[in-house]
């Protein structure tokens, strides 16, 4: 049986990525992106699940430190739509049961949910809200609109955010978090809170061993990095062997690296696959064009791609 991991708590993204492309996998959850790609290198796991990006907060920076040093391979791509809650654990939405109440009637009030009027008091209670600095990036036009006063305070997952909140009893405090987290016994105060309707995060599969030939058909990409030297022109000149082979470019994106962020390395998603002839050929072009060119690998593009994501056709 396969067994994927990510970061991330059940409830979390990651998870439901899981739950929609490996329903059958035993599951693994992990404290960070790092622990997640080690326990695919180590055999413990045989995919990672990574997020690489999202289309309100943009990249997921430390994963593009990762991928290219983890020696796993890109096997595949999943679009999923974010959709953002605020809750509070419910004990602090509910406040005190009611006195002098029956035991039947006092067993149905803890039985019965939040009324709006306790939900809009909980809100005006919060002074802190926490979540995965991504969850809060996502949500930035909501909180400032609503609650610019109260502190943000970053946790290392959205789900995970909501779970350590409701083994804690601190007052005043929401997460930032998927409907999901609501299994930690928390109230859902707000519903998509996201700033854009059309927030959605890609993740990438990783894997030890990359996809075969044969097993990669309609709409490849392929997923690399390359260096040039920190010269004018030099990522023009890598840039023009895409253009003499026609290969359209989905993706580049750009960070330093070295002691000093003084090396230029590129990260480039490309509408082709490095096994057939046109991709051997711009490979090849690419690494004489270049100090370096590693593949991180060739998958098929996800069938939720559109022009909005940079559809391969």
């Amino acid at each position: 049986m396969t067994k994927v991991t990510y970061q991330g708590v059940i409830g979390c993204f990651s998870s439901m990525t899981c739950d929609q492309c490996f329903p059958d996998a035993v599951s693994r959850s992990c404290l960070s992106f790092g622990d997640a790609i080690q326990s695919v290198v180590g055999g413990e796991a045989d995919i990672a699940i990574i997020p690489v990006e999202n289309s309100t907060a943009g990249r997921v920076t430390e994963v593009y430190g990762l991928l290219p040093e983890s020696s796993l391979s890109i096997i595949g791509e999943h679009f999923l739509p974010i959709h953002y809650c605020l809750m509070m654990p419910t004990r602090f939405v509910r406040g005190l049961p009611p006195q002098n109440v029956t035991e039947e009637e006092l067993l149905q009030w803890k039985r019965s949910a939040p009324s709006q009027e306790e939900i809009s008091r909980a809100v005006t209670t919060i002074s802190e809200v926490r979540s995965h600095p991504q969850g809060l990036a996502q949500c930035q036009k909501f909180l400032m609109r609503t609650m610019p006063n109260a502190r943000q305070r970053e946790s290392w997952d959205t789900a995970g955010a909501a779970r350590d909140l409701a083994q804690e009893m601190t007052p005043n405090v929401a997460v930032i978090a998927p409907a999901g987290a609501t299994r930690y016994g928390m109230t859902i105060l707000k519903e998509n809170i996201e700033d854009e309707s059309g927030n959605t995060t890609r993740f990438l599969f990783l894997r030890k061993t990359p996809l075969k030939s044969e097993e990669i058909h309609a709409h490849p990409i392929t997923t690399l990095v390359f260096r040039t030297q920190h010269v004018a022109g030099a990522l023009v000149e890598a840039l023009k062997v895409f253009q003499a082979h026609n290969i359209n470019m989905t993706k580049l994106e750009t960070y330093m690296t070295g002691v000093h962020h003084s090396e230029p390395v590129f990260y480039v998603d490309l509408a082709m696959n490095q096994y057939d002839e046109t991709g051997q050929k711009t490979l090849a072009e690419l690494r004489r064009a270049t100090l370096s060119v590693q593949v991180l690998g060739t998958y098929e593009a996800s069938p939720a791609r559109s022009e909005q994501f940079g559809f391969i056709k």
